[in-house]
C-alpha cells in the first residue's frame, strides 16, 4: 500500500478509537483537536495531490532513462544472470487506482466528522464551532447525528 493511503488509514483508525473511547479518553484528545484537525486536513491534500506527485515522479523516471540509457533486465532462473529475451526497459511505476484514493480520503473525513460530532453530545463543542470544523475538514452537518 502506499505512504498517502497509508497514512490516511493511520490517522483515521486514530479518530475512529476515539470516537468509541471512553469520555475521559475522548476529552483528552479534544485537548489536541487543533492537531487532529491539522493531521486530517493534510492527510487530505496529500491524497488530492497524488496525480500531481505521481506525474512529477513518472516523468522525472522517465527523462533519467532516456538521459542515462537505463537499463533493467529480468533475472533468468535458467542461467542465473541477465534474461536475454526482454530489451531491458525498466518498468514505468505503477498508480494507485483512484477508487482506492477516493475511499481513503472518505473513511478519512468520515472519521473525523464522528468524533466532533462525539465532541459535540458530550459538550466540548458548540453547533457554531462544530459547523466551522466540519466545514475545515469538506463536509456538512447531518442533523440526524446531532
Amino acid at each position: 500500500m502506499i505512504y498517502t493511503i497509508e497514512k490516511a488509514n493511520m490517522i483515521t483508525e486514530q479518530l475512529k478509537r476515539f470516537t468509541s473511547g471512553y469520555p475521559h479518553h475522548v476529552v483528552g484528545q479534544f485537548g489536541n483537536i487543533n492537531f487532529w484537525l491539522n493531521e486530517v486536513k493534510e492527510a487530505q491534500k496529500v491524497i488530492d495531490m497524488y496525480n500531481t506527485r505521481f506525474k512529477n515522479m513518472t516523468n522525472s523516471q522517465k527523462k533519467w532513462i532516456e538521459n542515462h540509457d537505463t537499463k533493467v533486465y529480468d533475472y533468468c532462473p535458467y542461467c542465473n544472470g541477465k534474461c536475454e529475451l526482454t530489451n531491458g526497459t525498466p518498468t514505468p511505476p505503477s498508480r494507485t487506482s483512484s477508487s482506492d484514493l477516493d475511499i481513503a480520503r472518505k473513511e478519512l473525513t468520515n472519521a473525523a466528522y464522528y468524533f466532533l460530532t462525539r465532541c459535540y453530545r458530550m459538550g466540548l463543542l458548540n453547533k457554531d464551532t462544530l459547523k466551522q470544523k466540519c466545514s475545515d475538514i469538506g463536509t456538512s452537518i447531518d442533523p440526524n447525528d446531532l
